[in-house]
């Protein structure tokens, strides 16, 4: 069994997901909807992560959780 709270916290780490970043800008400048702006880039990394097509809801939902936590 995957840790998605581990992968979220390792993904977000990744360039998109930082200052500048195309996820980053999408979230605080209320582009779209961020959990699709998430999902694009956590689906992009799959093949890093190892992760599977019912993975990728789950983390993402989590890596927004962290957003708004911050």
């Amino acid at each position: 069994m995957k840790d998605y709270d581990q992968l979220a916290k390792a993904i977000i780490k990744e360039p998109e997901f930082r200052e500048g970043g195309f996820v980053y800008k999408h979230i605080h400048e209320a582009k779209s909807d961020a959990l699709v702006s998430i999902k694009s880039a956590v689906d992009r990394m799959s093949d890093l992560y190892d992760l599977e097509r019912d993975d990728i809801g789950q983390i993402s939902q989590r890596i927004l959780d962290i957003f708004k936590n911050n």
